[in-house]
């Protein structure tokens, strides 16, 4: 619920039962402190940006496990000192891309510091493309097929990343030649899907389906 004051507006959080849902839109920016605001969110309705924190900080402490579901987009624009959001955001799972950010439901912008996406639970982003440009460090691009979140990839806009080659990315199991994850193809590449060297990428699953078992509370 939103609640305006001489032009002061402030963002009250709802619960439901177990459900607490925090909107409308969460804008995060400058203090790394204002992450708080997505203590026990498990719905961010509306956008969730976190953008402009110039200072590198220790992310560490900063872990929002009930979050699953944004409704609009999710933005990261040069925060400083993240490397992944693995730990930030463990269980987000939908992406709804109801309103877009320029046609976009994802983009990671300018990440300088961030060496992977992490987000392992993703399984569906149901409206709009991602924008992943411009992270001079970021890895893991390669073994995320984005086909699996997606329905159509066609207008993905991903540049300006660290190249493939400079990156070694292992998915699980590899090293030890009893590899975990999925196979599929990628412009003719069959290879392992991974999030991270400790999370396999998911099959992908409906967002119906997604919504029930989030509603049932299994993990998937």
């Amino acid at each position: 619920m939103l609640s305006c004051m001489s032009n002061v507006c402030v963002v009250f959080v709802i619960s439901i039962g177990e459900e607490r849902v925090c909107g409308p839109n969460v804008d995060i920016r400058n203090d790394i402190h204002e992450l708080k605001r997505l203590e026990n969110c498990t719905v961010i309705e509306g956008f969730l940006q976190i953008l402009l924190i110039s200072k590198a900080e220790d992310y560490r402490n900063f872990r929002f496990p009930k979050l699953t579901v944004i409704t609009d987009y999710l933005l990261l624009f040069r925060v400083a000192g993240l490397e992944s959001l693995s730990d930030l955001f463990p269980n987000l799972t939908v992406i709804r891309g109801r309103n877009l950010f320029y046609n976009y439901a994802l983009v990671i912008f300018e990440m300088t510091n961030l060496k992977e996406i992490g987000l392992h639970n993703l399984r569906n982003i149901t409206r709009g493309a991602i924008r992943i440009e411009k992270n001079s460090d970021l890895c893991y691009l390669s073994t995320v097929d984005w086909s699996l979140i997606l329905d159509a990839v066609s207008n993905n806009y991903i540049v300006g990343n660290k190249p493939p080659k400079e990156c070694g990315d292992l998915c699980p199991g590899t090293m030890e030649e009893k590899p975990l994850c999925e196979k599929t193809s990628i412009n003719n590449e069959y290879n392992y899907r991974c999030w991270t060297t400790n999370h396999c990428q998911k099959s992908k699953i409906s967002v119906a389906t997604v919504f029930l078992l989030l509603l049932l509370e299994v993990k998937v």
